[in-house]
């Protein structure tokens, strides 16, 4: 007996995006067969194997091919080249409640809805008193689905789909329907269902239930398949995807210093010596801060890192007196771009010894493992005396996101461990 239970076989799939869509029914008959459209290809000859009683996860952008690639499996939709097989029964929890009518009742919708799945009205009959203890819609069940808040029509639906008993579940970004207490009876319940042997394919962009759920994983990127593997290993795949192709466009820049390649020769000559309400930058330029970058540990230059990744900040200095003359003591800081105050230490707080400068030269602080959670986070960057005098300060100088797979909450993720009787996981 074949232990595979999904076998895909270079499926691509193509749709016609239309330029100018016919607006009325004889324009549509006078632009038959001559509108101008362009074909996109939402697949491309994608091939993988799923085993019996597995489950695994597809990640991937928005437009890159998940859910055409559910709706095949589904035979909602067919492969313009290539093929799939699917052993056993399945079922599918990609469009919640399609099927249901909004004057029928829940009750109702329920015969309907698990009809469509291929149950028998007596199978039905069997599963209500279960269905409708799972969906907790006991008072509303025999009202019209019409009355139901979007959490109800969700629940009912969801619950109808867990009870049709299929070899294979497909599901598409279902698992947080309805309130907290809901969604862990979800996911229970998915748990549940691995532990009876139904294979099950999630589409899911919430990267820390694909990996605690799922075996494994496969990446796709506009509509090819580009990695697969444990669902750890395509997780970090798919974060270093994201963060590679993530511009910082959208993270507001408060406030940016002249960045010029090559170190002027003059400094800012209209800056306060001392910090005043608001200020971003001050200093006497005894020694100016030029050129800053965030780099990741391979020295590219990014504004999105994963959180665990090594950060290395990276700028120019130059003194426009002796140096010989300065006593040194160079900080960072970080903070949240709501001004929520992280983190900030410097060269006499890390109790390093003097610093010899150089007339010109680059300061490189190189941050391991950083642990910050998601969010967006500004830095902080300055070089003052020993005596505290104010060389150079630079406030917001540069804004930078963190992404991360987990569910923790907070700023930052404290390492742990959890020891239950002397057992540690």
């Amino acid at each position: 007996m074949s232990e595979i239970a999904i076998r895909v076989r270079n499926v691509s799939k193509s749709f016609r995006v239309y330029y100018d869509k016919p607006a009325t029914l004889k324009d549509y008959i006078i632009r038959f067969g001559r509108g101008d459209y362009k074909e996109f290809k939402a697949l491309s000859d994608v091939s993988f194997e799923i085993k019996k009683g597995e489950t695994l996860g597809i990640v991937g952008k928005n437009g890159s091919g998940k859910s055409t690639l559910l709706k095949i499996l589904n035979k909602t939709l067919y492969p313009d080249k290539g093929f799939i097989e699917i052993y056993g029964k399945v079922a599918s929890l990609i469009e919640l409640g399609a099927g249901f009518h909004p004057d029928m009742t829940g009750r109702e919708n329920i015969y309907n809805n698990a009809s469509i799945f291929g149950l028998t009205k007596q199978q039905i009959e069997r599963r209500i008193p279960s269905i409708v203890e799972f969906s907790e819609l006991h008072d509303f069940i025999d009202n019209p689905v019409r009355t139901y808040s979007s959490g109800m029509y969700a629940r009912l639906a969801f619950s109808v789909a867990i009870h049709v008993d299929a070899d294979v579940l497909l599901v598409d970004e279902i698992l947080s329907v309805g309130d907290m207490n809901f969604q862990a009876k979800c996911n229970n319940h998915i748990l549940e269902l691995q532990k009876a042997g139904v294979t099950i394919i999630i589409v899911t962009h919430d990267m820390g239930s694909m990996e605690r759920i799922c075996d494994r994983a496969i990446l796709l990127e506009h509509g090819r398949l580009v990695g697969q593997g444990g669902a750890r290993d395509v997780r970090l795949t798919y974060m270093e995807h994201m963060a590679s192709e993530f511009d910082g466009s959208d993270i507001c820049t408060a406030f940016e210093i002249e960045q010029p390649d090559v170190i002027p020769n003059e400094p800012l000559t209209d800056l306060p010596a001392e910090p005043a309400p608001g200020l971003k930058h001050w200093g006497n330029q005894y020694i100016v801060l030029r050129g800053v970058k965030m780099l990741d540990a391979k020295g590219n230059d990014k504004r999105v890192f994963i959180t665990g990744e090594d950060i290395i900040i990276k700028y120019n200095y130059f003194c426009t007196v002796d140096p010989e003359l300065l006593a040194p003591n160079f900080g960072f800081g970080i903070s949240k771009t709501d001004g929520t105050h992280i983190y900030g230490t410097n060269t006499m707080i890390e109790n390093l010894p003097p610093l010899k400068l150089k007339k010109t030269g680059t300061m490189e602080i190189r941050m391991k493992k950083v642990a910050l959670l998601p969010g967006d986070y500004s830095l902080q960057i300055a070089v003052v005396g020993m005596d505290n005098t104010q060389y150079d300060f630079i406030n917001d100088i540069a804004r930078f996101r963190m992404m991360s797979s987990s569910d923790d909450v907070g700023i930052t993720r404290v390492d742990h461990t959890f020891i239950l009787d002397g057992k540690r996981f």
